[in-house]
Order: structure tokens, then sequence, then C-alpha cells
């Protein structure tokens, strides 16, 4: 077990946990006070399964960003290297993305994500704005969190949750993935009626969703 890096993460939960990720994070969960010699006996039986699951993992899918000079990564669908500069945070189209080289990894994610969120927000608010006139509803509020699964979600109240990782895809997906929680402001399933209203906005939505499938499915882990 030593040569594999656990996170640990304390829970809510009565019992054990552990989740492999496909970009190779072991994260297990368990509550504050579970007696720690029955959380090391528990990784103990799941050493074998661990390694099993690793072995498994696609060998291109990215790990997760430290935010360190010499890792790259893509923004609206171009890679770009990120690069340490004396202060701030900020991306450069032309040049990269720089970040103050902090001592933890934590911060650097935390202001790293601050400017993707402003990033994405800049992207998506006029594409929302544009198609409420165009469907003639209301989206009543929008978050942006990193989403392991969904690259959007809409609830029954019209609130739309848009992941984070949609600030690495190129501008048609995002447009595509906007348009597809809208819809669901005004059919919240995806019957016939609802498909309807993709394809009358998006014609060739089809090429996002199989751009997410290919190739999406692996920029999901840059951030989580």
């Amino acid at each position: 077990m030593k040569q594999i890096n656990i996170e640990r993460k304390i829970t809510k939960a009565r019992n054990l946990s552990i989740t492999v990720y496909q970009n190779g994070r072991v994260v297990l969960k368990h509550p504050a006070r579970y007696p720690k010699h029955q959380i090391e006996s528990f990784l103990t039986e799941k050493t074998e399964w661990i390694q099993k699951k690793l072995q498994s993992i696609t060998k291109d899918i990215p790990n997760k960003l430290n935010f360190a000079e010499g890792e790259s990564f893509p923004i609206f669908g171009k890679l770009y290297p990120i690069l340490n500069i004396e202060k701030g945070c900020y991306w450069d189209p032309e040049n990269g993305f720089f970040i103050q080289p902090l001592d933890q990894v934590l911060i650097r994610q935390k202001k790293a994500k601050l400017i993707l969120k402003s990033l994405l927000q800049n992207k998506v608010n006029p594409i929302i704005k544009e198609y409420e006139r165009t469907l003639n509803t209301k989206v009543n509020k929008v978050s942006y969190k990193p989403m392991r699964s969904l690259w959007g979600s809409c609830n029954s109240k019209n609130e739309i949750s848009i992941n984070l990782s949609l600030v690495h895809c190129p501008d048609f997906v995002i447009e595509y993935i906007v348009v597809h929680e809208m819809a669901h402001t005004l059919q919240h399933n995806h019957s016939k009626k609802f498909w309807e209203i993709v394809n009358s906005q998006i014609p060739n939505y089809k090429l996002a969703e199989k751009w997410l499938k290919d190739i999406g499915k692996k920029y999901i882990y840059y951030l989580n």
C-alpha cells in the first residue's frame, strides 16, 4: 500500500468506502472518529482490488492538475502550458496560464479554479441571454462547480448547474451543453419534445455529443 497514494476524506457516513477514479485518484472516505486500526485493516483487505482497478485505467486519462509549471491543460479547446509568475494568477490566450508558485497545492488549485470559473461565466452568460430570448424561457440561477459525471443539470426551479470542466471544451460543445440544460427549463425530461427543442437550436448537436464521448470524458479529470 505504500506505493499507492490514498487521499482520505472525512464523511458523515457510518461506514468506510473507497473509490478509484479513472485518473488514478484513490479516495478513502471514513467517519471522523473511526478506529485507526480498522481503517488500516480495511485498506489491507482492499489492496488487491485497488491495484486491479489502477491497472485497468485507460492510460491517456490526465491526472488532476496541481497547477505547477510543466503541466498543461486545455482552455476552450486549445492546450496551454502552466507557467510561473511572481504574483497573481491569470490566463494569457497567446502564451499560457500563469500562476504564482505557492507552496501549498490546494491554494494554487483554489486560485486557478476562480480564474477558470470567471472565464467560463464570461463565455456562458451571453449564451444564456441569447437563448432565453430565442426559447422564451428564464434561467433563475446558474452555478459552476467541478463534477465527475455530469456536464450540466437543471432542477425543477429552472436553476442550472454547469460543470467547471466545461472550460476545457471548445465553443460548440459549451453552447450545446448550455442549450441542453436550458431545454430542460421547458421539458424536464429527455422526451421527443425535449430533443426537438435541442435540435431546433443546435441542428448538429450530435457532433458535440460525439466530442464529449470521445474526448470530453478525459477532460473531466483535470479538475477532479
